[in-house]
């Protein structure tokens, strides 16, 4: 999957390490939050819930921020569970 890991960013451009991690705790929440909306049958390849563990999954393993359209996809998301 194309992305963007934060190493390799940090070659070309200065990022605000704290920044992503301010978006991917809320990103943690936004998953909390959709399991507790859909309830205890919720299956667990749910679309919107898997969407977001794999983006937690990918920043925790390789430090891959996320694109411009995961960013909508997650605003989108967010705005629809908050």
């Amino acid at each position: 999957m194309k992305g963007t890991r934060l190493k390799d960013v940090l070659d070309d451009t200065v990022l605000d390490k704290k920044f992503w991690e301010n978006i991917f705790n809320k990103m943690s929440v936004l998953a909390n939050t959709i399991e507790k909306a859909k309830g205890p049958s919720m299956s667990i390849d749910d679309v919107e819930y898997r969407w977001v563990t794999d983006r937690l999954k990918y920043w925790n393993n390789e430090e891959r921020i996320l694109t411009k359209d995961e960013m909508k996809i997650a605003n989108l998301y967010w705005n629809k569970y908050k």
